[in-house]
């Protein structure tokens, strides 16, 4: 393929919601990469450019200005792939990196309390990544500037994303029509739904304009 077209690659992209979210927040001209044919095909039903293929062996560098992984790092089998295609993604593009990944913190917490997040469960999640595993990858990799920005605090028990513990795996959201009722609770510890971390792959100033550019929250 010509990755002269692109600006960025969105790896695990899936039906091709998270090119058009890319494409709107940062510009340019993405394309998805996806192991599995499926998922490629769909994404080419939606109207976005995508291709099957493996990204950690793609024989390339420095070939887009940024990568992409939404909602996907969770469905590799565990850090040491997890690892891998982050190193595969900093070789790749010349500017950053951009994950947006649903939480696991305080997954040990909640289940003390009989509860979890609904997507902790899911058979398709097998990598539980924390944040600390998030630093210690990219201070491995030489990944010294990142920026880590928590999405929507879960402060009690009521919130949509909250189960009982009790309940069967590969839920969704809270449904009174389908789950049981929480016991009502304020949680002491801070739990999240999703964290999005930006990693630069050349010189930014961590005070400037231009990376603020990038890292702005804008959920």
């Amino acid at each position: 393929m010509d990755w002269s077209l692109y600006d960025f690659a969105d790896l695990g992209c899936s039906r091709g919601g998270s090119l058009q979210y890319c494409s709107g927040r940062f510009g340019g001209r993405g394309v998805g990469i996806d192991i599995d044919p499926a998922k490629v095909e769909e994404a080419l039903a939606h109207g976005t450019e995508a291709v099957l293929g493996d990204a950690v062996a793609l024989d390339v560098e420095d070939r887009v200005r940024y990568v992409s992984m939404m909602d996907f790092l969770e469905h590799l089998p565990g850090l040491e792939a997890v690892e891998e295609i982050i190193a595969a993604a900093a070789g790749l593009a010349t500017d950053f990196i951009f994950i947006r990944h649903p939480s696991f913190e305080g997954e040990d917490y909640l289940t003390e309390l009989g509860l979890r997040q609904y997507w902790w469960d899911w058979r398709g999640h097998p990598a539980h990544i924390q944040v600390s595993d998030y630093c210690q990858i990219f201070e491995r990799l030489g990944l010294g500037l990142y920026t880590i920005r928590y999405g929507e605090r879960v402060v009690d028990s009521s919130h949509y994303s909250v189960l009982s513990a009790t309940e069967p795996p590969d839920q969704g959201p809270y449904d009174p029509a389908l789950h049981r009722e929480r016991p009502r609770m304020q949680f002491r510890r801070a739990v999240w739904r999703s964290q999005d971390l930006f990693v630069a792959l050349r010189p930014f100033d961590p005070r400037g304009d231009e990376w603020e550019s990038i890292t702005s929250d804008r959920s």
